[in-house]
């Protein structure tokens, strides 16, 4: 699998087939393994590449992860597609990395043609600064049940699975990390023992989740110019859904779709839906 330097971080990469470019984005706690049910059928059509992004594996990159934010993955992301001279490309992005294609595609419009946002983890749609106690209330006057799905993940997996990170329980950490943004109990024990072990070797990404987020409401969502497919489990929990209907409200050439029988990893808990709806979405835009 070949590798490149992006300036901060080298990027591996699994590349397949010939045509216009698709460029793959994981969220947490996954790596360029979590599009394998993608990467066989786009490359019939398509050049697919699926990056890990700079902390993941197999990247061999140490640190505490401070520097892992959002705007330095887009950055990644860019220097990726100018070294390789692949640009614009169709960019699919799921949960963090969601958030990491939306960012670029609103301040690089020239990088990317069509974008693809997978339950998009844009949590500063909800609440833009998420230190502020009168915004997190405004989140709870207006949409109640929306603050509480948001509060329950933050209580329940967000801040004890970063506890367990700290103290070095790998396994719990990413349990508590994957059982909270699916928003059901047990959920990791149930995926299949390939996919435990992808998220357990980026088990430290989680920290990730430390970083403060860019201001990005919805008059930075509207600064996106590409055509775009949002795609939400559609028994994902409340604050992604609603995250993934603000964006759909937002950006000026938007469409929603709701995968079944999915929840945060629609890509990978349905694949054949996802596949043909992504697909289809990108030939029209040819």
């Amino acid at each position: 699998m070949p590798s490149i330097d992006v300036g901060e971080a080298s990027l591996f990469y699994e590349e397949k087939g010939v045509g216009w470019p698709v460029v793959f984005v994981h969220g947490i706690p996954t790596d360029y393994r979590a599009w394998s049910a993608q990467i066989e059928q786009f490359s019939r059509a398509h050049r697919t590449l699926a990056v890990s992004r700079r902390y993941a594996s197999p990247n061999p990159r140490q640190g505490d992860l401070a520097d892992s934010t959002v705007g330095n993955n887009a950055a990644d992301l860019k220097g990726l597609i100018e070294k390789l001279g692949i640009g614009p490309v169709d960019l699919v992005g799921h949960s963090y990395g969601g958030f990491v294609a939306a960012y670029l595609a609103a301040y690089h419009h020239e990088m990317v043609r069509t974008l693809v946002l997978v339950e998009p983890a844009v949590s500063t749609l909800l609440v833009a600064n998420q230190k502020s106690a009168s915004q997190l209330l405004a989140l709870l006057l207006r949409s109640p049940s929306v603050a509480i799905a948001a509060r329950r993940f933050q209580g329940r997996s967000l801040v004890p699975s970063l506890k367990a990170l700290e103290a070095g329980d790998l396994g719990k950490a990413v349990e508590l990390n994957v059982d909270g943004v699916q928003d059901w109990p047990g959920a990791y024990r149930k995926m299949p023992e390939e996919t435990r072990r992808m998220m357990l070797d980026n088990a430290r990404t989680i920290a990730e989740l430390r970083t403060e987020f860019p201001r990005f409401t919805a008059k930075e969502a509207r600064r996106i110019s590409a055509k775009t497919l949002i795609l939400n489990g559609e028994s994902t929990s409340l604050w992604l859904r609603k995250i993934g209907d603000l964006l759909a409200a937002a950006v000026p050439k938007a469409e929603a779709v709701r995968v079944p029988k999915a929840r945060h990893f629609p890509h990978m808990e349905n694949p054949e839906f996802f596949n043909e709806k992504v697909l289809a979405f990108l030939g029209g835009a040819s």
